[in-house]
């Protein structure tokens, strides 16, 4: 069951994303070659270079505004709004319902990030000198694999699951505020904001408590590792930290749904 809920939202993903993530990349091909073009171009080409970059940047805010917009409706109307009758009726458990929406708003937010990556080294002059030394560059890399590639490589895996982790926990906290301030029969979304803020109040204050004893011993631990270990435990400990706040979001967002839903 928790499959066809990850297949429902998913789809519903599609539908919202699969014009614009083709039309940042289509406006960065344009803009590879409008900027690119620039030294031979006049007032007419400069002019719509210009043009053809705000448009590009307002796609790219526009992606990452629709992410967030569809992360939180897909959540706000889908178990807390008119949907959430239908939904909690399903034979699934509320942790489901939750998981499946924060699978989907975490690969939608990654691939946003990523297509907004791609669509910047599509503008960079990619000539036929660069590209060839870039093919090189690769082939020598995979000819002579050592321990410092194995390192890079693995690094770069830690990096993209430190995002993923952390914009899961900053969804789970949306999700806990938009829970508690469903709790109340008015002003729902004001108290969702109340709720918001709140929650950041008091994890800043039981981080700073908490956390600031163990912080030097943790940073020493850290800084007497060589290079790639250094990088590698760094990484580890900010996706651990995120993970437990994920965790105690998730948590407390699945006992309001469980135990104190409020459809009225």
């Amino acid at each position: 069951m928790f499959g066809k809920l990850l297949k429902y939202d998913f789809r519903s993903m599609w539908k919202q994303f699969a014009f614009i993530w083709p039309a940042a990349l289509a406006l960065a091909l344009v803009n590879h070659f409008t900027i690119n073009g620039l030294d031979s171009a006049g007032t007419v080409g400069e002019t719509t270079a210009g043009i053809s970059m705000l448009i590009y940047v307002a796609i790219l805010m526009a992606m990452f505004i629709v992410a967030l917009v569809f992360a939180i409706q897909r959540f706000f109307k889908g178990l807390l709004g008119d949907e959430g009758y239908l939904m909690h009726t399903l034979p699934v458990r509320p942790w489901q319902l939750i998981g499946a929406k924060l699978v989907c708003a975490v690969v939608t937010t990654f691939l946003s990030v990523m297509v907004a990556l791609l669509s910047i080294l599509v503008i960079f002059p990619w000539d036929r000198e660069v590209v060839g030394e870039l093919f090189r560059g690769l082939r020598y890399v995979f000819t002579h694999w050592n321990i410092q590639a194995t390192h890079g490589i693995i690094g770069i895996l830690e990096f993209c699951l430190m995002m993923m982790v952390s914009f899961a926990t900053g969804f789970l906290q949306l999700y806990l505020a938009m829970s508690i301030g469903h709790l109340f029969n008015k002003n729902r979304v004001a108290s969702s904001v109340i709720a918001f803020i709140a929650i950041n109040a008091i994890v800043s204050t039981l981080s700073g408590t908490l956390l600031l004893p163990f912080s030097d011993v943790l940073s020493d631990i850290i800084n007497s590792m060589n290079g790639a270990a250094s990088f590698h435990a760094s990484m580890w400990t900010i996706i651990a930290g995120e993970l437990v706040l994920s965790a105690i979001f998730f948590a407390g967002t699945e006992f309001v749904l469980r135990k104190k839903l409020n459809l009225e």
